[in-house]
């Protein structure tokens, strides 16, 4: 009966091993290559909105290619940049699927290791991050968001909230100040700098074709080797606080929201609601 036991382990196992991973890729539109003005290229109607949107797609479409031919089994592709309205489901690799919708979900529609491992396309780094391109945290409007006191950007806030349910981050392709905070998370991620501030908001990119083909082998390494990374985590209870920077005269000191768990998912349901 025991061996009967260990075997169907091992076979269940192999089986999953077999399967391929399942990749969630985050994707968000200020880390792009060639996207630095916010006036004419992060929102719908700007003069150059359409070209961010086609290399944001080209850098994504990229990153499935990498994982697929890594061996992943399911990539799901979310839509993180301007309220998850960015991308079409006619413009992605046909193997992947788009998740889309608002208001986010506290659980940043994860679950107990629903993906093997979560990349980053199009990243920026975190508000007030050292030169860095179009920084900011959810808004340009933050000045700061920390989780027991350490500063976190947006991919922090994934990375904690994916190592509550056992999920590491593996890969981000971004401005070179966002590679520089995935490390600190993340020191075994395997990262893409598409461009680096060249001056106080100029950007120096690499060609979309460069960063395109970057970003599949990145990709393909970091899903090859998945099953060497570890979650991010967060020991409970956790604080999350989020200060604003000051808007006179209503608000000449910034405003600053507090919210608390017993775990980093109770401190985001407390800020966003349920799952």
């Amino acid at each position: 009966m025991i061996r009967q036991t260990i075997a169907a382990l091992l076979f269940t196992a192999a089986a999953c091993l077999a399967q391929g991973p399942r990749i969630l890729i985050v994707t968000d539109l200020e880390g792009v290559g060639g996207v630095n003005n916010p006036d004419e290229q992060l929102l719908p109607g700007q003069r150059r909105y359409m070209e961010s949107r086609r290399l944001l797609i080209g850098e994504t479409n990229a990153a499935v290619e990498g994982a697929f031919a890594a061996g992943a089994s399911e990539v799901v592709i979310w839509d993180g940049h301007d309220g998850s309205r960015t991308l079409s489901i006619d413009e992605i690799d046909g193997r992947a699927r788009l998740l889309q919708g608002r208001p986010t979900p506290a659980n940043y529609y994860l679950s107990e290791k629903l993906y093997d491992g979560i990349l980053f396309v199009g990243q920026h780094a975190m508000a007030g991050a050292k030169d860095a391109v179009l920084a900011h945290s959810q808004s340009f409007g933050m000045k700061r968001i920390t989780l027991n006191g350490k500063e976190v950007g947006e991919l922090g806030q994934v990375a904690a909230i994916a190592g509550f349910y056992d999920i590491p981050v593996i890969m981000l392709a971004g401005d070179e100040a966002a590679c520089a905070e995935m490390k600190e998370l993340q020191p075994n991620a395997v990262t893409v700098a598409v461009k680096r501030l060249a001056g106080s908001m100029s950007t120096l990119s690499l060609s979309h074709a460069e960063a395109k083909r970057r970003i599949q082998l990145a990709a393909r390494k970091a899903v090859a080797d998945v099953r060497q990374y570890k979650p991010w985590k967060i020991s409970g209870p956790v604080e999350l606080r989020m200060e604003q920077h000051p808007q006179p005269p209503l608000q000449p000191t910034g405003r600053v929201q507090i919210y608390r768990g017993t775990n980093v998912l109770e401190a985001y349901i407390a800020w966003l609601g349920k799952p």
